[in-house]
């Protein structure tokens, strides 16, 4: 599946013509290169929703008119981390999973040991004791992942 972007839904396209400038303006500082190639890269991780690893998203991107080399995917996602607009969660087995993260509020993951789903959860108190403790401890935070790992509901059930 390659990036097309005027079959892309709108939302997607409006979050790549937000998140594009953004970046650019990154790779500037960084004195990176700015390239159609990391843009098909950026443009299809926006269009994926859901917590994908390198290799699929290297995979997608191996044929059709948007190719674009394994090593271009590792690196423009390695400075989409930098550039905060993707966030990477590691299982158990230490893969790493990227989501993007830009418009999008922040959550933190459970992650069930046998299938391997990926649970979202929200919690008020959890960014309060956080916000706390960065106090408490005169620590400047850039950002935080917490990450559970365990049995879902539905291993749990199998059992």
């Amino acid at each position: 599946m390659s990036v097309d972007e005027q079959n892309l839904p709108e939302e997607v396209k409006q979050s790549v013509e937000e998140a594009w400038p953004l970046f650019v303006d990154f790779l500037k500082k960084k004195e990176a290169r700015i390239t159609q190639a990391r843009k098909i890269v950026l443009t299809q991780v926006f269009s994926r929703h859901d917590h994908f690893c390198a290799d699929d998203l290297a995979a997608e991107l191996s044929s059709g008119t948007n190719h674009v080399s394994r090593g271009t995917v590792y690196r423009t996602l390695a400075l989409m981390e930098e550039a905060n607009l993707v966030r990477v969660i590691r299982d158990t087995d230490v893969h790493a999973h990227y989501e993007h993260t830009f418009n999008h509020p922040h959550h933190e993951h459970m992650i069930c040991d046998k299938c391997g789903t990926f649970i979202e959860f929200s919690d008020d108190k959890i960014m309060e004791l956080i916000t706390k403790s960065c106090k408490a401890h005169q620590f400047g935070e850039r950002t935080h992942r917490i990450v559970v790992f365990g049995t879902c509901h539905n291993c749990a059930e199998k059992a």
